[in-house]
């Protein structure tokens, strides 16, 4: 029975395969992506070796212990205040010497520490010769090489894991030297921060002295709170006059300079490069990615490959699941009695649910493809391409990440991850702007509208197109946002470049699903039961005097629809779309829409199912809404583009209230602003079409 327990911290920066190592650690199946940002808090998982169970924490990558965006802050909060037992940092041993920066400052927190080398065939093939027993010595800390992507070094990890804590492996943890002037100052500010026992009983005191010289504000502030704050503030702020006079440069500039000169030695006796340099593949592939001219119009070729691989591979499989609703609603309508249960399986259950289950394939498809340039290393340079154009809008080169996550799935992560950005201007205009994404909920909104008024052959363009527009809208709204709301200046971009490396097929189909359970998860729970409540909103009050009347099935079943719940709704919502083109039952489908967007195709689904005169003969949605002259291409852009704009669902709209401080402004704010820009935008469009005689 194994009842030693072991709490271990796995931290490192982006890109260094940290989350993979996880997967390989726990078995748990976390969300995976080769760029920055994608963790953005703690995740947790069990690993069961010989005795012990140990309590896995995936913290999000940092470059530094020096925390200023939250996802940094959430990792070094937990190593200091919920001390683990162990830290495991995950170093990328291709670009050893940034990534040692973190660990030197590992080192000062008194914590056990072991040094997970990965990616070592990366840095073999570099023509790196690494002596990890030299290295290991160098630094006072256990090292163990592994190879996260082919679970290689797996096994030793966690047997090292185990004999560190037991104290099998004997390591002296290295201390840097900062030089005499440094240790000078250093020590006065020992003396007097070891008065307070409580203090250095709840934080190591080397590492508070260290962030005291290099003005650390949330050391201060720890400092401040003590009993002898204003002894130790008075005596920092001495110190670092004195060394800013001696060294002619702030002291953190000088401590950053010292680790890493301590970095170098390190390197340089432990790591033996080829005698000749090379250039790898991910240099020469980056001289054409990355071209300042070419570097944008092959971005726009990628996106467009996505969608076109999308389309083309999804429509057959798309036609064959409609079918198959098809052919269930026949089935349930010829075995089950003509009534309410009847209209309920068939026209709530099936028609709604279906609708939106129907479009699933072309959804798994568009992860897969977009998991491929994820997990090749494109999308990362896909935000550095992208960062140019994005200053000229007000938009800072991390927004590029959480827009591509709500294009990947869904706005919820996509807003969380503007926690990457450390400036709360840009964080509030990306969190603004990223629900515009065409992300996986609105996706079946656009499959479903395309192909019912667009020829089939030229569905990738006009998707393309569309995503084209999100982004323009969500350009030309920063720009706007940063103009008159916003004011100030960009903060600077700088971000790590992973190798390019070949996707494993395993880890693009597990991606694909993981983020299509989310999908099917969505339609057995949410939509299914809005998708009864609109059924039940357009089938009662049951008017039976129709019947009575002598009128045909096809009209009895329009009366019924407008004088039902829904129906008398969508009649006082009328003259606010009907400017845009649209009626009050699509009125309906948007306001549905808030809740969650794939309610949009289950509400169209139920409305088109009831007005169905022959369930026994059924159409496919597309089908029905093309028999359907209201509609017609005009009316479906000024749909989509509304769509494409107008509040988040509910979910989106709760994680922004959150993550912009739970300040109502911002919410009325954003509210207000969609609503607003969605409708305008419809209405330019349909009036415009219509005076240009597209809207016959």
């Amino acid at each position: 029975m194994r009842n030693k327990k072991i709490t271990i911290a796995l931290a490192g920066n982006p890109n260094s395969g940290k989350s993979t190592i996880f997967n390989n650690l726990t078995g748990a199946h976390q969300h995976v992506g080769n760029y920055p940002g994608v963790t953005v808090e703690k995740k947790e998982g069990k690993a069961s070796f010989k005795d012990y169970e140990i309590n896995v924490v995936d913290l999000p990558g940092t470059y530094s212990l020096s925390a200023y965006s939250e996802d940094e802050i959430v990792a070094r909060d937990f190593i200091i205040k919920e001390k683990p037992d162990l830290i495991v940092h995950i170093v990328d041993s291709s670009n050893l010497e940034r990534n040692l920066y973190l660990a030197t400052q590992f080192m000062e927190l008194e914590i056990p520490l072991v040094l997970a080398m990965n990616m070592s065939d990366i840095a073999e093939k570099k023509g790196q010769d690494m002596d990890y027993t030299k290295l290991s010595e160098l630094l006072g800390v256990a090292i163990v090489p592994t190879i996260g992507n082919k679970n290689i070094g797996t096994k030793e990890l966690l047997e090292t894991i185990t004999k560190v804590y037991e104290g099998k492996i004997k390591t002296k943890t290295a201390h840097i030297s900062y030089g005499p002037e440094i240790r000078e100052e250093m020590d006065k500010l020992e003396k007097i921060v070891k008065k307070d026992k409580a203090l250095v009983d709840q934080y190591p005191w080397r590492w508070l002295i260290v962030k005291m010289l290099e003005n650390d504000s949330s050391v201060l502030d720890i400092v401040g709170k003590s009993s002898i704050a204003q002894e130790a503030i008075s005596q920092n702020e001495k110190s670092r006059h004195h060394l800013h006079l001696h060294f002619g440069d702030i002291p953190e500039t000088i401590i950053a300079g010292r680790r890493y000169g301590f970095i170098s030695d390190v390197c340089t006796e432990a790591l033996k490069p080829s005698i000749k340099k090379r250039h790898d593949l991910s240099d020469r592939i980056d001289k054409v990615i990355l071209n300042r001219i070419l570097g944008i119009p092959i971005f726009v070729l990628v996106m467009y490959a996505i969608f076109k691989f999308t389309f083309t591979f999804s429509e057959p499989v798309v036609g064959w699941l409609e079918k198959f609703f098809e052919w269930l609603s026949e089935i349930a309508a010829t075995y089950i009695p003509e009534g309410l249960f009847q209209s309920f399986v068939v026209d709530g259950l099936i028609g709604g649910v279906g609708g939106v289950l129907g479009f699933f394939p072309l959804v798994l498809f568009m992860f897969f493809a977009i998991a491929f340039f994820e997990d090749s290393g494109y999308m990362a340079r896909a935000a550095f391409v992208m960062d140019k154009l994005m200053s000229k809008f007000g938009l800072h080169g991390k927004s590029f990440l959480p827009m591509m996550i709500s294009t990947n799935g869904c706005a919820v992560p996509g807003i969380m991850a503007t926690r990457t950005l450390e400036n709360k201007k840009d964080r509030l205009i990306t969190m603004m702007v990223t629900p515009f994404m065409i992300c996986g909920a609105k996706l079946p909104i656009f499959a479903l509208f395309i192909g019912a008024f667009f020829p089939a052959k030229y569905g990738a363009n006009i998707m393309f197109l569309m995503y084209v527009l999100s982004v323009v809208i969500a350009f030309a709204s920063a720009w706007l946002l940063k103009k008159f709301v916003f004011k100030g200046e960009t903060a600077h971009f700088v971000m790590e470049l992973p190798p390019y490396r070949i996707p494993t097929l395993k880890g693009l189909l597990l991606k694909m699903w993981e983020r299509g359970w989310m999908y099917i998860r969505k339609a057995g729970t949410i939509i299914l039961l809005l998708s009864i409540i609109i059924w039940a909103g357009f089938t009662f009050p049951q008017n039976t005097s129709l019947e009575e009347k002598g009128m045909s099935e096809e009209e009895t079943a329009a009366v019924q629809l407008e004088q039902s719940y829904a129906g008398k709704a969508g009649k006082i919502i009328e003259p606010l779309v009907r400017p845009i083109g649209l009626d009050g039952r699509s009125g309906i489908a948007l306001i549905a829409g808030i809740a969650a967007k794939e309610v949009v195709v289950s509400t169209l689904g139920t409305i088109y199912s009831l007005g169905e005169v022959d369930p026994e003969e059924p159409e496919s949605l597309r089908e029905k809404m093309q028999a359907d002259h209201s509609w017609n291409p005009l009316k479906a852009v000024a749909f989509l583009i509304f769509c494409l704009i107008y509040l988040p669902c509910i979910a989106a709209t709760a994680v922004f209230y959150r993550e912009s401080g739970s300040q109502i402004k911002w919410l009325l704010f954003l509210i207000f602003w969609t609503t607003v820009l969605a409708w305008g935008s419809s209405f330019i469009v349909y009036q415009g079409g219509r005076l240009l005689g597209f809207g016959g």
